[in-house]
């Protein structure tokens, strides 16, 4: 499942997916959100450190995030843990990820505000809406 779920979300065009965090009260908050991922299925999304996803994740590091949202596709549900990437050579990894899929962003490279969120999946749900019946399966890595 995990090979296929990697084969999705690479391919993906545009890669963009739905990131959902919620404060330490409990105050829930979504975004649609570029991003990338690694060989090991860490996702990368980039951000402004001001935003309120950033305030979240900081109290909170629990997210979900959703991919795919026609009833005729793959869809991905992944909720995981995410880490605020905001220096270093880690940062400088997240970086060259990132822009390779978003080229189209690269003005924000190397900006002071702009900030990386890593997010590493502890649970998956694949749902494949292309066959019928439809063909869903969850699992816990």
């Amino acid at each position: 499942m995990i090979p296929k779920i990697q084969d999705f979300l690479k391919n993906r065009d545009p890669q963009l997916c739905v990131l959902a965090t919620s404060s330490l009260t409990g105050i829930p908050q979504c975004a649609v959100m570029g991003y990338a991922v690694t060989d090991d299925l860490n996702l990368i999304l980039s951000t402004d450190k001001t935003s309120r996803k950033v305030v979240n994740i900081k109290t909170n590091p629990q997210v979900a995030l959703v991919f795919g949202w026609l009833f005729t596709e793959l869809n991905v549900q992944i909720q995981g843990e995410a880490r605020l990437i905001e220096s270093g050579q880690e940062l400088k990894t997240c970086e060259e990820i990132y822009f390779a899929s978003h080229p189209e962003s690269v003005e924000f490279k190397g900006l002071p505000e702009t900030i990386f969120i890593k997010i590493k999946p502890l649970w998956l749900r694949l749902s494949d809406y292309s066959v019928d019946p439809p063909w869903i399966q969850e699992m816990s890595i």
